[in-house]
């Protein structure tokens, strides 16, 4: 099996789930589809889903990794598996399509 890899980053807080102060992460955000397809066009695909994303405070149901790699993927017709990292943390979320 190929996949074709596209990117992008987004900022935003959010209020933590165990309680606290809100706070900001940067998100690096890669989803991936079946090769054959054009990836600057899936990349603009992505930075559209993400744009309302960036900079603002994510909703309690958006606040974990998982919430947003469920939210893009599903956001993304065609899109097999989305991986969001908040790299200077080092942790990972991943969805994958059913």
């Amino acid at each position: 099996m190929r996949l074709t890899g596209v990117g992008g980053v987004f900022s935003a807080a959010h209020h933590p789930p165990e309680g606290g102060d809100v706070h900001g992460h940067s998100y690096e955000v890669v989803a991936w589809f079946d090769a054959g397809e054009d990836a600057r066009v899936l990349q603009a695909r992505l930075a559209e889903i993400l744009a309302p994303l960036d900079h603002i405070v994510l909703p309690p149901d958006m606040a974990s990794g998982e919430a947003i790699a469920e939210h893009v993927g599903r956001g993304l017709s065609g899109c097999r598996e989305v991986e969001v990292r908040r790299p200077l943390e080092r942790i990972f979320a991943r969805w994958i399509a059913e």
